[in-house]
């Protein structure tokens, strides 16, 4: 997957000026998730038997006054003895699920897919079998099929048998006119430039051995929000041998549950094709909306389901496009933030969102809501530590970037889909050894210890 660094639209969501989500209102309650969850809860028990039962929730929240990394980074996946191929790295933020018998599996997100099994994360080794090749799966070139390569972005279940995923589904229109190995000038790619990118739905009945599409009522597509260029001028003036011309909504976090609703927030970047004018040397549409978008369902097994967030509590069919972008607020200003992760913290019971930024390396951020069903996002702060932290001692990297992935996980999330904390998450991270000229295929992978505290 590669980065995306833009000048972001100011589009932004209304943000509340609280720092931390510790306080009573009208939103929906932790009471409303646990309701949902335990109506899809096979068991009672706890998160060592893999049920997915919730956790404890304090009848009176906690307020977050900060997190702080703890400890040393420990590598997790060790790219000189764990990679099975070229394509086996982190290429997206890791996400975790727990199989029926309480198995953990740890995704390592390409589109040629693998994991690592254990008991937890602290014990994890590397599955030699594939789970999911685009290549041998997928990698369909006509456009309108939305099926090329495919990266899965977080497996949910509600019995840890049959698992469902979002995808983040990467196409390029330069494959339509076979010069996808093209070199515009400044040096980006023709791939790159004509990407089109969709979400689509993969499912598996094993427990996350093997996947294929979900298709219902003959549709596997989830948001097919890129700009068409099959029949195009765009594609007749390949434009993109010019100009970068990406297009889409791109790397879903994690699915979570709230209420009845399961939800994810992705990328969003759309672009005005109609003021392109090759024979005048305009080769770039320019960016009209950008930001994160909040998605929901209410059936997770079906792509056709899920909606965006259009304003206040509504939310309305993709398809319609209307849907609002928002973008973290540091500093007064919109921030340039990368692929986003989020998670459910039980004490303060409110939603953590985490995201690194596009340009340079430094800290990773967070800000906090009550509820994805009415958001209402804290301003960001800084994850104390983590702008000084070493993150590839091989360049050496001080600091993150987006395209290190931040992700946090929480072995003590009850359930199937590690969606909550209980304030020790760990964060997980991948090195990225193209910013200082290293191989780029030579990626590992980190975590390290997270403390929330509370007021």
């Amino acid at each position: 997957m590669a980065i995306i660094t833009l000048n972001r639209a100011a589009l932004a969501l209304t943000l509340c000026a609280l720092a931390a989500c510790g306080w009573s209102g009208s939103e929906s309650t932790p009471n409303a998730t646990s309701s949902a969850a335990n109506a899809n809860s096979s068991s009672s028990s706890g998160s060592s038997s893999g049920s997915n039962a919730t956790p404890a929730i304090p009848s009176a929240p906690k307020t977050i006054a900060g997190i702080q990394i703890v400890g040393a980074p420990i590598k997790v996946f060790d790219h000189t003895t764990d990679q099975q191929q070229p394509n086996n790295y982190p290429d997206a933020q890791v996400t975790a699920w727990r199989e029926a018998d309480g198995t953990v599996d740890l995704l390592i997100p390409h589109s040629e897919s693998y994991r690592m099994r254990g008991p937890d994360l602290e014990h994890l080794s590397m599955d030699v079998n594939e789970i999911y090749s685009s290549t041998l799966s997928a990698s369909q070139i006509p456009e309108t099929l939305y099926n090329y390569h495919h990266w899965m972005m977080g497996p949910y279940s509600l019995d840890g048998m049959t698992f469902y995923t979002l995808t983040h589904s990467e196409w390029y229109a330069c494959l339509l006119n076979n010069n996808c190995n093209a070199v515009a000038p400044g040096g980006s790619s023709a791939q790159l430039n004509s990407w089109a990118n969709t979400l689509n739905s993969l499912t598996s009945a094993d427990g996350g051995a093997s996947w294929q599409l979900n298709s219902v009522a003959g549709n596997h597509v989830v948001a097919k929000t890129a700009y068409t260029w099959t029949g195009s001028e765009a594609l007749s003036q390949q434009i993109y041998l010019h100009a970068p011309n990406h297009t889409g909504m791109f790397s879903p976090s994690r699915v979570i549950i709230e209420g009845v609703y399961f939800y994810s927030i992705a990328y969003y970047i759309h672009r005005d094709f109609t003021q392109i004018n090759p024979a005048a040397g305009i080769y770039e549409a320019p960016i009209d909306k950008s930001g994160y978008v909040i998605l929901r369902t209410n059936d997770v097994t079906d792509p056709n389901s899920w909606q965006a967030w259009t304003s206040g509590s509504t939310y309305g069919p993709i398809a319609n496009m209307d849907f609002a972008v928002f973008e973290p607020q540091q500093g007064g200003s919109s921030a340039n933030a990368g692929s986003p992760q989020i998670i459910y913290d039980t004490n303060a019971q409110c939603f953590i969102f985490t995201y690194a930024l596009n340009e340079g390396a430094g800290a990773i951020y967070y800000m906090t809501s009550k509820s994805l069903a009415s958001p209402s996002w804290s301003t960001a702060t800084a994850i104390v530590g983590t702008a000084a932290l070493t993150t590839d001692p091989a360049g050496p990297v001080v600091g993150f970037a987006t395209d290190n992935y931040p992700s946090t996980l929480d072995d003590s999330s009850s359930g199937f889909n590690y969606e909550f904390t209980n304030g020790n998450p760990q964060l997980f991270f991948s090195t990225f050894p193209e910013s200082y000229g290293g191989n780029n295929v030579a990626r590992d992978l980190y975590r390290i210890q997270l403390s929330i505290t509370y007021q």
